[in-house]
């Protein structure tokens, strides 16, 4: 198979599925293009169950690698990016199983300096005061349990639904409504100056 990891910036965007549909067919570029739009977004998620970057590194080629062989037999997802995320999650869980880790899953905690910049840093960063908000957030958020600080990085930063996260992390949609709202009202019980209208704007701006 040829190298996959290089985009082509003439082509111009496609979207998720129309490249899923032309690696299906055999096209490399196309995949090599979802590969490349995947892959930093993908580590960064497996980063919140293994400190082990080269594990990471690993599950994610052997997922690609299985994408490949099996691209003929596969549907368009409704998403690829929840698809991704799924099929990584079980992948690392699997190979964990394997290798007889001594590393818990389920302790491992959610290390915000590793997710990047959250939308909402961006949006509001020339206020000096949402700055201190920010800062103080990412403060609290280590002291959320592990499946808390796992709904906040999906529903905040990579964006997703109630329901693609009840996919994500095998919970109902109301499970995921429910655990979202005592996760938020945590957080408020931590900061009881200002966090109410840093959440409501956080909700507005993410909607």
């Amino acid at each position: 198979m040829a190298n996959f990891s290089l985009s082509d910036p003439a082509s111009g965007f496609q979207t998720d599925a129309e490249l899923w549909r032309q690696f299906k067919g055999d096209d490399e570029l196309a995949f090599g293009m979802l590969a490349e739009r995947y892959y930093k977004r993908l580590y960064g998620y497996g980063s919140k169950f293994s400190r082990d970057g080269e594990f990471i590194k690993d599950c994610i080629q052997d997922l690609f690698l299985e994408l490949w062989d099996k691209r003929h037999n596969l549907s368009v997802p409704d998403s690829v990016k929840l698809y991704l995320l799924i099929s990584l999650r079980r992948k690392m869980q699997r190979k964990r199983s394997e290798l007889k880790w001594m590393e818990d899953w389920e302790e491992l905690s959610f290390e915000s300096d590793r997710v990047g910049t959250f939308p909402i840093e961006t949006a509001i960063i020339e206020d000096e005061a949402s700055q201190y908000y920010i800062r103080k957030l990412q403060l609290l958020i280590p002291k959320l349990s592990r499946r808390q600080q796992e709904i906040i990085y999906l529903r905040f930063y990579e964006n997703l639904d109630n329901q693609a996260i009840a996919e994500l992390m095998s919970l109902s949609r109301q499970g995921v409504a429910n655990l979202l709202w005592r996760t938020l009202r945590e957080l408020k019980d931590y900061w009881y100056v200002g966090l109410n209208s840093l959440l409501i704007l956080w909700m507005v701006l993410l909607r």
